[in-house]
């Protein structure tokens, strides 16, 4: 009995024992179970998938193209809030999606094999000051009026369309992986 006590005497200490002061409290969610966008959320858009870097107290986090859709969207909704719609049906291009304001995480057999993205996360440059960056082409002859490509088109890259050809119109979205464009 006495060596009993003694074993259990160590679990109940630390048991009563209150949490330190410099841990992060837990975020509780709203009573409706839906997050909040972070404020100023950035999103690192790649070719080969998405990383989030460090900001809001949180660690950066890569989201590549390969990972397993409920992780994938647990890991985004801290950053873009809640979805606003899904599908577990695949559509048209055999895809299921997650969307989120803003942005759209595509699906194929449950893992996240592509984006799409606009505003907030799209770049705020003008077209004209954007197109002279050196790793940025116009794609000739696209079916998508203002198409560009993002990175050297032998490797993973980011495909966008301009709201006009005008040298002030704006980023209408970007993409990457397997997305469902009409052409």
């Amino acid at each position: 009995m006495k060596r009993l006590i003694l074993c259990a005497l160590p679990l109940m200490l630390v048991a009563c024992m209150e949490e330190p002061q410099d841990a992060p409290a837990e975020e509780v969610a709203p009573e409706n179970g839906s997050l909040e966008p972070m404020e100023d959320a950035v999103l690192d858009l790649q070719g080969t998938g998405i990383v989030i870097p460090a900001q809001g107290g949180f660690e950066e986090l890569a989201v590549p193209f390969g990972s397993l859709r409920a992780p994938t969207e647990a890991t985004l909704a801290n950053y873009v809030g809640s979805a606003t719609d899904e599908s577990d049906t695949p559509n048209d291009c055999g895809l299921t999606f997650t969307q989120y304001q803003g942005l759209t995480l595509n699906f194929r057999d449950g893992e996240f094999v592509g984006y799409w993205a606009e505003a907030p996360y799209v770049p705020e440059f003008p077209r004209l000051e954007f197109l002279e960056a050196d790793n940025i082409q116009l794609v000739a002859e696209s079916t998508l009026d203002h198409e560009f490509v993002i990175g050297d088109p032998s490797t993973p890259t980011i495909s966008g369309v301009f709201e006009s050809e005008s040298d002030d119109a704006a980023i209408r979205a970007l993409w990457a992986g397997e997305a469902c464009v009409a052409r």
